[in-house]
């Protein structure tokens, strides 16, 4: 059975503003169906028996019928009816008016994007409520949230004016935002035994409750599912105990490691942009550590420090040395031990200081693969590069450290040795467990402690006998598996990339254009020409 559309009519005397209003948001993707807009008051009455729309959207001054007569001839004969005012006015008569008349929500014109998704995203918890499809139109209404809030913070699309606050009962004299990074996402979301989309929902609900109330927009970031932003009003102390109450209550609720990061208190909603870059600068500097931690902006106390370069010029030369003379020993303990790399926590080295120091000697891999293992090693090194990048982020130094020595195997192979029997079978039986588990947080390290065996030795026998590393075979099934999906069309792309085990999305990207050559929009909108 096809899932219902909810209709939605605008009513506007103005052309531009009827057009503006059409072209704001992709309405078909939210399940909305938006009906030719109206004229003035006497087309929208004329038009209501025959269309019968869920959702009214009318400017208050329009000729021959005002909005507020509007809005009370549609109460009379169409009482399901949700709707909102817009006004050029920002006049309390008006506002009284309107509200007596039977809209819900008053927006000021220009009606910008923000304004459009809050009043939608109210008027289907609305209509949930009332039909009892609650459960279905709030997941919908948090959809169009995080859709169009994430496309704000990551495309910088503004104005986002200041009329917001008719809209979400926020005054915005401030603003900050933010920025609630879960470290772990997929097997949290795998525990908890929820679809993405209602860990995401139920998530931002638990952000709430232990907000207390407090006037906040929560949304999930749709490209980086692991982040969820909170725009709020509270600065000073209230601030700082809010984000306390938040981080104690959300780790009780996740048990994984968390941050928060909270940026300054800016007084424009247009910098909500620059807020979320300066979170993502204070994400940076937490501690490299699977500890919960929360960085405020000018305030951590952790600002002054300055980042260490902790991969020097000579820690290069050094490791070059060690792979020209192909001494496997010699590399990884100018990587791991002399570099410090795997006693990162204990001397304290932040995330960036780890993430640069790991890209640094991947540089000196990758050249070194280029220049004296042909190409198609250099592209294998490149791509577990990418898987190391994310393996960075989930603040696990063991699980870096592995992969590091799997990469320089990878490049030095050790003797090779006969593999016996019983350790083939192992690695066929590893296989075919990650034909079935692929979509998992999967580490070599957690493989090898899976099949009770050394990492090491099951990395190369497993490249042995099937052909690949470890790695590199999760990320094919992976791809395989994605491209199914696109090819079904059932599902968007943001949901295809975690369904797969990527909670973000950008970074699927990257590696399915290294697999296929196209990104996923490309390769989607192929496939559907050649069908």
């Amino acid at each position: 059975m096809d899932e219902r559309r909810y209709k939605v009519l605008i009513a506007d005397d103005e052309y531009w503003t009827r057009e503006k209003l059409k072209r704001m948001i992709p309405w078909e993707k939210y399940s909305l169906e938006l009906l030719e807009p109206a004229v003035d008051g006497e087309d929208v009455l004329r038009r209501m028996e025959e269309e019968v729309p869920d959702i009214l959207i009318t400017d208050i001054d329009m000729p021959f019928l005002s909005g507020t007569e509007l809005l009370k001839a549609v109460q009379e004969r169409y009482p399901k009816v949700i709707s909102f005012v817009v006004s050029g006015y920002n006049d309390f008569a008006y506002v009284r008016d309107s509200f007596m008349a039977g809209s819900i929500n008053y927006l000021m014109k220009p009606v910008t994007k923000m304004d459009l998704v809050n009043a939608l995203v109210k008027a289907l918890q609305v209509i949930g409520e009332r039909e009892h499809e609650q459960k279905r139109l709030q997941e919908a209404a948090s959809l169009i949230q995080d859709t169009e809030f994430s496309e704000m913070i990551a495309h910088r699309q503004l104005p986002l004016a200041s009329s917001v606050s008719a809209n979400t009962n926020m005054d915005l004299a401030g603003i900050s935002l933010m920025l609630l990074k879960i470290h772990n996402l997929q097997e949290t979301v795998r525990e908890s035994r929820m679809s993405r989309n209602e860990f995401s929902f139920h998530t931002k609900e638990k952000i709430q409750e232990f907000l207390q109330n407090e006037k906040a927009i929560v949304f999930n970031h749709i490209y980086h599912s692991n982040e969820f932003l909170i725009i709020t009003e509270m600065s000073g102390r209230k601030l700082e105990q809010a984000a306390e109450r938040l981080m104690t209550g959300m780790s009780e609720f996740l048990q994984t490691v968390l941050t928060l990061c909270i940026s300054g208190h800016s007084y424009s909603m247009e910098s909500i942009h620059t807020a979320y870059m300066e979170t993502i600068g204070l994400l940076m500097e937490r501690k490299f550590r699977r500890e919960d931690e929360i960085l405020f902006c000018g305030i951590s106390g952790e600002k002054e420090e300055r980042m260490l370069i902790r991969f020097p010029e000579e820690r290069e030369k050094q490791l070059g040395y060690y792979l020209a003379a192909r001494d496997g020993e010699g590399v990884c303990r100018v990587i791991l031990a002399e570099s410090g790399l795997a006693a990162c926590e204990k001397q304290g080295w932040s995330y960036l200081e780890v993430k640069q120091a790991v890209r640094q000697i991947m540089n000196v891999l990758q050249d070194f693969a280029v220049r004296e293992c042909g190409k198609e090693k250099a592209v294998e090194i490149e791509n577990v590069t990418e898987s190391l990048d994310k393996t960075v982020e989930s603040l696990d130094i063991g699980s870096v450290c592995d992969m590091m020595r799997e990469v320089v195997s990878m490049l030095v192979p050790e003797k090779k040795e006969a593999a016996t029997d019983s350790m083939k079978a192992i690695v066929r039986e590893a296989a075919a467990w990650i034909d079935g588990h692929f979509y998992e947080e999967l580490t070599l390290t957690a493989l090898a402690e899976r099949f009770h065996v050394e990492h090491s030795y099951f990395s190369r026998v497993f490249r042995q006998e099937i052909g690949e590393s470890p790695v590199l075979y999760i990320t094919g099934r992976r791809m395989e598996k994605a491209k199914q999906y696109i090819q079904e069309g059932k599902k968007n792309l943001t949901e295809i990339a975690f369904m797969v085990g990527y909670d973000d999305y950008t970074y699927f990207s990257r590696v399915f254009r290294k697999s296929t050559g196209m990104s996923p929009r490309e390769y989607r909108s192929r496939f559907e020409k050649s069908n």
